[in-house]
């Protein structure tokens, strides 16, 4: 069952951004139609779309904590050094 817009896709999808919901949808409707109806095919690739959404996100939040920690380590020993 294709999805014709992006209101008719699942609720677990819709707590994500337009551009996501968008990118769901159109994964899971390729898919669909590529695998001649797998449904349970076409969710996994469409969920995949936001397993990839979240590990980038968390990455990008782990280095700018990082980068931010080094930051401070920096300014303190520049400090120390005078």
């Amino acid at each position: 069952m294709p999805y014709a817009s992006v209101n008719d896709i699942p609720a677990y999808v819709k707590k994500y951004s337009k551009k996501i919901q968008s990118q769901w949808r159109h994964v899971f409707n390729t898919v669909y139609a590529s695998t001649k109806g797998n449904e349970k095919r076409a969710v996994m690739a469409a969920n995949s779309v936001l397993k990839t959404r979240f590990k980038k996100k968390e990455s990008m939040i782990n280095n700018t904590r990082d980068d931010y920690f080094n930051f401070l380590v920096d300014s303190f020993l520049d400090n120390l050094v005078g």
